[in-house]
């Protein structure tokens, strides 16, 4: 299966190409940035991303999956999501399912693109 093209665009005009993660559409929000190695779901549960894109600086995301253990609401905030390298297999003992199908299925909008920094 190929994943499919997808594009972030910048309000000043700037233009990012990369691969879908997550859920396929369109998403609008702020653009903000987190630069914590781990704690990946914690970060896109926590209320205060709400309305957000939230770039990780991290070059890979997604390793350890997802639990239900570790969130920190109900559901997943941000209204985007943005990575480098998302992780192909989740590998944790506690892992319950990978990043990608929680994206999904919650309906958040991702994108992997090569280069981060450039944000």
């Amino acid at each position: 299966m190929t994943t499919p093209p997808a594009i972030l665009i910048l309000e000043d005009g700037r233009v990012f190409r990369g691969v879908a993660y997550g859920a396929e559409g369109e998403t609008f929000g702020e653009m903000v940035f987190n630069t914590g190695m781990t704690g990946y779901q914690e970060t896109l549960t926590d209320p205060s991303y709400a309305r957000q894109i939230v770039a990780m600086t991290a070059p890979h995301i997604g390793n350890t999956g997802v639990n239900d253990e570790d969130p920190e609401s109900i559901r997943i905030q941000v209204a985007g999501y943005v990575v480098r390298e998302p992780a192909r297999v989740a590998s944790n003992w506690r892992a319950t399912g990978s990043l990608g199908s929680a994206l999904r299925d919650q309906g958040i909008v991702g994108i992997a693109i090569p280069g981060t920094r450039a944000l």
